[in-house]
Order: structure tokens, then C-alpha cells, then sequence
């Protein structure tokens, strides 16, 4: 049943993203997207309830719960974004990142839940290091997308290409951007904080493959933050930095352990 309610999540942010790839041949139809997004949204709500309240529950600490928490943070996060800024071009690229979240997480739910199980002892710490990180980890994807659709538009604009209309202003852009980073940052630090303390409360090494990946998508994300905090500069630079930080965030959340699991 668990796995239902997530396939169900999943379809209809995949509906979302369908409905805004086709809204740029027939207009009017992106103002449904983040309807869609939250009806999703609702549906993992209650695969969330489902998933903790089957016997055994799958705990929050294991890669399936956080995959999908995840993918519901994404969608939660946009939606919240949209009283800051008039992003709603974006919404696509969303609706497709939550799709793919909710999916794998649907997926690992199936076929691995041996190599998704938690390991070691899981508390006060635990969640606050896995709850901390996933809502990071959504700010700083939707602070990623906005920085694609900033490069996307530049580009467009520059080139002289019709598609320049599908997206958002630069402007909002760049708003969303920097209200997203000025979240997802200070999140991720404390997720990587609370995670040292879960670590050494059991006695183990924090210095893995993923603590070091995860170092690096934080060095990584100072640039952007300096260049905004420290020289209050906009547009390019700040984008790109946002959108590496992220691919180094992916792969140390989510890549590392699937190659892990292959191996």
C-alpha cells in the first residue's frame, strides 16, 4: 500500500511536468502545474503516513524514506517560493525533480530494501540530521533549477530564440534563487553538524565517501554566498555556482550510494 500511495505521488507530479512541457505549445495550461504539484504533494503526505505506520515502518533514517522526503520537499518548497516570487515557468522542472525523487524512492521500496535499511542507532540526532538535510537538500535543488532557468533565459535572450517566452523574468529568477540558497545553505550546514554528532554519538568515523563529497558541495556553495552576501553580485556567476554545488550534493546524497550498492 505504501508503495501505491508513492506511484500515485509520482504520476501526478510526472502529470505536472508533462502538462508544462505542453503548456509552452498550448497557453494557459501552466497555471495547473503547481496545482498538480500540490495535489502530489498531498498524496505523499499520505504515503509518509502509510510508510510509518506499516509493521515493521520503514525507518526516516533509510535511503527509500529520505529519497521520498526528498522529493515531497522539493514540491513543498516551490510551492512555498511562489509567495516570494512569480516562478511558475520553473514549475516543469520541478514537478520532473519530485517525479524522479518519488519514483527511485517507490523503486528502492521494492528492490532494496536490505542496502536502504538505517544503520546504527537512530534518535533525537538521527532525524534531526535527516530532517535538516532533505530540507537542504530541496532548497538547494529548487536554488539549482532557478539558476538553470537563468542560464537558460540569459542564453535565449542572447540568441534571440522564441523560447525565452516559456521561462520566467530574470529578475524572479534570480529572486528565487536567492531566497532558496538563503535557506537550503544554513540548512545543509546544520544537517552536516547534526550529522557528525549522530556519527560520533555511536563511536564511528564520520570520514566516509559521502562526508567528503558532501564537504566539497559545501565548499562549493561559499561562492555563491560570498558573491551575494560579501559583493551583492547577481546573475551569472552566483547561477553556475549553484548549479555545481548541486550536482556535488546530488552525487554525495544519492549517487555515492547507488554506485555503493552496485558494487
Amino acid at each position: 500500500m505504501t508503495q501505491s500511495w508513492h506511484e500515485l505521488a509520482a504520476l501526478c507530479y510526472a502529470a505536472g511536468a508533462l502538462v508544462g512541457w505542453r503548456s509552452t505549445r498550448v497557453a494557459g495550461r501552466a497555471r495547473a502545474v503547481p496545482w498538480l504539484l500540490g495535489v502530489g504533494a498531498a498524496l505523499h503526505a499520505v504515503a509518509f503516513v502509510s510508510l510509518h505506520a506499516q509493521e515493521p515502518p520503514t525507518p526516516l533514517e533509510s535511503f527509500p524514506a529520505a529519497l521520498s522526503l526528498i522529493g515531497w520537499l522539493v514540491a513543498i518548497s516551490f510551492l512555498l517560493s511562489l509567495r516570494f516570487a512569480d516562478v511558475r515557468g520553473v514549475a516543469t522542472w520541478v514537478a520532473a525533480a519530485a517525479a524522479g525523487f518519488t519514483a527511485l524512492a517507490s523503486l528502492e521500496l521494492v528492490v532494496g530494501p536490505a542496502r536502504g535499511a538505517a544503520t546504527g542507532s537512530v534518535g533525537p540526532w538521527s532525524h534531526a540530521h535527516v530532517l535538516l538535510s532533505a530540507f537542504g537538500f530541496s532548497f538547494l535543488a529548487l536554488a539549482s533549477l532557478a539558476g538553470l532557468g537563468y542560464l537558460a533565459k540569459e542564453r535565449a535572450l542572447k540568441h534571440k530564440n522564441a523560447s525565452a517566452r516559456a521561462l520566467p523574468a530574470l529578475e524572479s529568477l534570480d529572486r528565487l534563487e536567492h531566497f532558496a540558497l538563503s535557506l537550503g545553505f544554513p540548512l545543509l550546514t546544520l544537517g552536516v553538524v547534526t550529522g557528525f554528532v549522530w556519527v560520533n554519538q555511536q563511536g564511528l568515523s564520520p570520514w566516509t565517501g559521502h562526508t567528503y563529497w558532501l564537504l566539497a558541495a559545501w565548499t562549493i556553495y561559499l561562492l555563491p554566498i560570498g558573491l551575494r552576501v560579501l559583493r551583492h553580485e547577481h546573475g551569472e556567476k552566483p547561477a553556475r555556482s549553484c548549479v555545481l554545488g548541486f550536482l556535488v550534493l546530488a552525487f554525495s546524497y544519492i549517487g555515492i550510494r547507488l554506485i555503493g550498492a552496485v558494487a
